[in-house]
């Protein structure tokens, strides 16, 4: 064998101890990046979980309140709606559940907050018995809602998750 042929030797196997470097830093940060991604993917869900059930929980609060007497129906009714359509928006598509709906819809037009607190005596008066009209009239089926919702069973975060990957 020459000098030219071991200098040539030499010069190839260098080259591929340095591609080799090249691969496994590649590799390496790979990796690293799929580990990172894979703590921030358990990181929301786990911020999610917790949102979920603190929903959840909101709901049984709103309810229970509700039942005791505690929050009028119509505002009741529509921190459930908007607490519903991000937990069980399916709920409010069943009959039982409906009213929550139906009063949410119905109070939609009356301000809230400070809008509400800007509002004349007289036009707060006339929302007020148009509210407490609509809860009289809606009375039975919103406790039916309410007796409902308060034995309902939410699924559990794990089972909503594994629902929403079957789902895609």
């Amino acid at each position: 064998m020459s000098q030219t042929d071991i200098i040539l030797i030499a010069i190839l196997s260098l080259m591929c101890l340095v591609m080799l470097n090249v691969v496994i830093y590649i590799w390496r940060r790979q990796r690293n990046r799929l580990r990172e991604n894979q703590q921030r993917i358990a990181n929301l869900q786990g911020m999610l979980q917790e949102q979920y059930e603190h929903r959840v929980d909101s709901v049984k609060v709103i309810v229970n309140a509700m039942d005791e007497g505690q929050c009028e129906y119509t505002e009741g009714c529509i921190r459930l709606k908007m607490l519903l359509d991000q937990i069980a928006p399916q709920l409010l598509l069943q009959e039982d559940y409906a009213i929550i709906e139906t009063m949410f819809k119905e109070t939609e037009h009356m301000p809230i907050k400070e809008d509400w607190q800007q509002l004349d005596k007289k036009v707060k008066a006339k929302l007020t018995n148009e509210r407490f009209a609509l809860e009289g009239k809606h009375k039975q089926a919103i406790s039916t809602a309410v007796k409902n919702l308060r034995a309902h069973q939410f699924d559990d975060f794990a089972t909503l998750t594994a629902k929403a990957e079957v789902g895609q």
